[in-house]
């Protein structure tokens, strides 16, 4: 480990956002409402392309470490009838979206996310993309992108998602050491995870995203470099590497984890530079705060050109500006602001059954001041060079910048603003620096993931 990282991380590692937007989801209140995100569905420019998510969250067994939105629903009546839920969602919300004298909005990325959407009925997947159809118009080189679990997946459903024009599917694996997979509540084997991504292949399904974890209990260096070179052979197109986010306040589950076994912020560190190594002379190009990509990747073509973006589901490739969220608790991205979906799926049922209204719990608007900090803050996440010129100078971030310089984590000059690779672990901290809403000594535990 270098020399340097004690010291860093003594004055570096807290608390901090994910900056999957900005305002951050700490923001937002019952203050916005349904009335809201109708006026901002309704503000959306006729004709420009749109991102769609839609959210279903049934898993067929839960993992401790999760703290995803996520529930085990054994009932098929039950998961076919949210689906039939995310279908009024998604009409109630289209209906909304201003139209061209040329057709339906346009969609650009449609992302399946959970929990595991593959629980839901093959039935309710031919509806719901009928359904996506009927309302929108997908344009012919959008990438449809799904979650799935190698555990309760089989070559007939990747047949089935091919068939309905998925061109990429993203698999946890999170860890393959057995004594990691114990202590964390998620037994995978790698012919599990192999056997997947063939299925894949083999029906026509290009696009493989993997999920690694680093900081879960009983991990060391040594574990997730065997795990990350196994990885690596399977040759996914892309690779996340997340920092195991221990929010047992939010995420009840993670209370079964063992927290005498948790490594603690120098392993931790130590974990993500093994991998990062492995990866890196595999050949994958580091990517953002936590993703890698292979140099053919469109993602890793995005860095290089300054066209990588970063929304609620991580680092993407999608251009569009706006982002329809349908489902129990997902997220939109309007001209106006964020809005939430209702969290628990029970009462989503109820609002969509007992209102014509959209869903929606809470959000926040927008300021001019928030647009411009959100544009800097998802550009220093991407590792974009920053233009600090213009109107707002911003004289007290450079200030608390001048001790990110002198640590090597950043190149500050006059006009400019520079993640070096030495900082890239560190891109959530500088990313705070322009976060208006948060203070100056960062967030507490109760509300944030530690940064490193």
């Amino acid at each position: 480990m270098n020399a340097a990282l004690p010291a860093l991380l003594a004055r570096y590692d807290g608390n901090l956002p994910r900056y999957t937007s900005y305002p951050t989801a700490t923001r937002f209140s019952d203050a916005v409402g349904p009335k809201q995100a109708a006026d901002w569905l309704e503000a959306l420019p006729a004709g420009e392309a749109l991102s769609l998510y839609l959210h279903v969250p049934f898993c067929d067994e839960l993992c401790s470490f999760c703290g995803c939105n996520t529930t085990v629903m054994r009932q098929e009546s039950a998961r076919a009838a949210y689906a039939g839920l995310l279908r009024e969602n998604l009409r109630r919300a289209a209906r909304l979206i201003p139209r061209t004298a040329s057709g339906s909005p346009p969609l650009t990325h449609i992302q399946f996310g959970g929990g595991t959407p593959t629980t839901l009925p093959e039935a309710a997947f031919h509806e719901i993309l009928a359904s996506i159809r009927d309302l929108f118009t997908i344009r012919p080189d959008a990438e449809l992108s799904i979650e799935l679990d190698p555990r309760h997946f089989s070559p007939a459903m990747a047949t089935m998602l091919a068939t309905l024009g998925f061109t990429r599917g993203s698999l946890g694996v999170q860890d393959l050491n057995p004594a990691v997979q114990h202590a964390c509540g998620r037994i995978q084997s790698a012919g599990q995870t192999r056997d997947c991504v063939e299925s894949l292949r083999a029906a026509g399904i290009a696009g493989i995203n993997i999920d690694l974890i680093y900081g879960l209990p009983l991990q060391t260096t040594e574990s997730v470099r065997d795990t990350a070179r196994q990885v690596a052979d399977l040759r996914p197109d892309r690779l996340a590497v997340f920092g195991y986010a221990h929010v047992p306040w939010k995420a009840k589950r993670q209370q079964l984890m063992p927290e005498a076994d948790l490594p603690g912020a120098p392993e931790r560190i130590a974990q993500r530079q093994m991998i990062d190594l492995v990866l890196c002379d595999a050949g994958y190009i580091p990517v953002g705060l936590d993703h890698y990509a292979l140099p053919e990747d469109s993602m890793a073509r995005a860095q290089a050109n300054g066209t990588l973006h970063r929304n609620f589901q991580g680092y993407t490739t999608d251009t569009a500006r706006w982002l329809i969220g349908v489902g129990a608790s997902a997220i939109s991205s309007l001209p106006g602001g964020f809005t939430q979906n209702i969290v628990s799926p029970a009462a989503y049922a109820r609002a969509l059954s007992d209102s014509p209204d959209l869903p929606v719990a809470r959000g926040v608007a927008c300021t001019e001041d928030d647009r411009k900090r959100a544009a800097l803050i998802e550009q220093i996440m991407c590792g974009h060079t920053i233009d600090l010129t213009g109107p707002d100078d911003y004289t007290p971030e450079r200030e608390r910048l001048r001790q990110f310089a002198a640590d090597g984590l950043v190149e500050l000059t006059r006009t400019t603003l520079r993640v070096t690779e030495t900082g890239r672990p560190f891109l959530r901290n500088v990313a705070a620096v322009f976060d208006r809403y948060l203070p100056a000594t960062g967030a507490g535990p109760g509300q944030h993931s530690r940064a490193i």
